[in-house]
């Protein structure tokens, strides 16, 4: 099967479950709460409208650049995605008391409403800053204090507010750090045609400049135009590569597993590795907080990720912490750490629940 079969086939069984979120919704709201013909009949076509604006706003941004629908589209994903849930607990629950319908269903809605609120309120603010100190056996005392700015699924795209980027990098510039490391999914789309954002990436101040690796939403998006971005923007890309920083810190790039799909090798830790100096301390970028044990038996001190958003919304702030042994936050095993980003910016709605946008600072001590 080729890569654009494998594509329409993803897209058309998205587009079903995504339509069929709506699909019940719209049941569950119709059938239990007592409303005339003509409301459900509005509600039949705006939750038409509001389902199909999605693919309208994507086909208008990516092919004619004009973004209206964006917003609107992205918080009604997160608002159906908020819904499903809730009514379906919502549904579950009235099967245990069939005479509460009508109450449960009730409920529901203002679970949604809370939660939506809450969400938009959380989304929409600026990142905010969180500070660690990781103990490093093998950090030399002549850097201890060493300083990393971490940041991760910053997802740019075009009809996104320049202003927010250019506030991450003040914020970025602020603290002051040794090295800045983005673990991925900086991009959604060409960004790069629009030049604000390559200047305000290019401002990124770090005593020993930007390292970057690949996301699955770089491939998304398309390599060349990452790349393109890297360039004008004085980042340097680790694909399954290393470099040595200060003299003293190693530090090892891995490419997305979605590498695989556009006929990449993915992430090859062992040939990332080769010729490392195992003495000094080692720094793993990679995108997804998976494979921490084969890194920890390989010799690294602290993996840094991103990925899981740290679910965002419900459900999925939720399933995250199922799903991933190393969902959010950081961990650690034997002398090794693993910090995994909540994300500097967001996909998709702009809402986060339980969660917010973050800029992390890691300073590195000896011990």
């Amino acid at each position: 099967m080729n890569r654009i079969t494998s594509f329409i086939i993803f897209i058309s069984i998205a587009s079903l479950i995504y339509l069929g979120l709506h699909l019940f919704v719209y049941k569950v709201i119709a059938g239990n709460l007592d409303i005339s013909v003509n409301a459900k009949r509005a509600i039949k076509i705006y939750f038409w409208f509001s389902g199909i604006s999605f693919f309208i706003g994507m086909f208008l941004s990516r092919g004619f650049k004009i973004h209206f629908l964006n917003y609107y589209a992205y918080i009604w994903m997160g608002i159906i995605a908020v819904s499903f849930f809730v009514l379906l607990v919502a549904f579950a629950a009235t099967k245990l008391a069939p005479s509460q319908t009508k109450l449960l269903t009730i409920i529901g809605l203002c679970v949604i409403g809370i939660i939506v609120i809450v969400s938009l309120v959380n989304g929409l603010r600026k990142p905010i800053v969180r500070e660690f100190t990781v103990p490093i056996k093998k950090l030399p005392v002549s850097i201890s204090g060493f300083s990393i700015v971490h940041l991760s699924d910053i997802h740019l795209e075009s009809y996104k507010s320049k202003e927010t980027i250019g506030h991450i990098v003040d914020t970025v510039n602020g603290l002051k750090p040794d090295l800045v490391v983005i673990t991925g999914d900086l991009i959604d789309s060409n960004i790069c045609e629009d030049a604000a954002f390559c200047e305000h990436l290019e401002r990124l101040n770090a005593t020993y400049g930007v390292l970057a690796v690949t996301g699955n939403h770089e491939f998304y998006a398309g390599l060349d135009i990452f790349n393109e971005l890297a360039s004008r923007s004085n980042m340097k890309i680790l694909r399954n590569e290393h470099v040595t920083v200060a003299d003293r810190v190693e530090v090892v790039g891995l490419d997305d597993d979605e590498a695989r799909r556009f006929g990449g090798k993915g992430p090859d830790l062992e040939t990332a590795m080769k010729g490392c100096d195992l003495t000094k301390p080692i720094i793993l970028l990679y995108h997804r907080p998976d494979n921490f044990a084969a890194a920890v038996k390989q010799g690294v001190d602290l993996q840094l990720c991103g990925h899981t958003h740290g679910g965002q919304i419900p459900p999925m702030d939720l399933l995250v912490w199922l799903y991933y042994k190393y969902p959010a936050g950081l961990f650690r095993k034997n002398d090794s750490f693993i910090y995994t980003s909540y994300g500097t910016g967001y996909w998709g709605p702009p809402m986060r629940f339980l969660s917010r946008n973050e800029i992390v600072k890691i300073t590195l001590v000896g011990v």
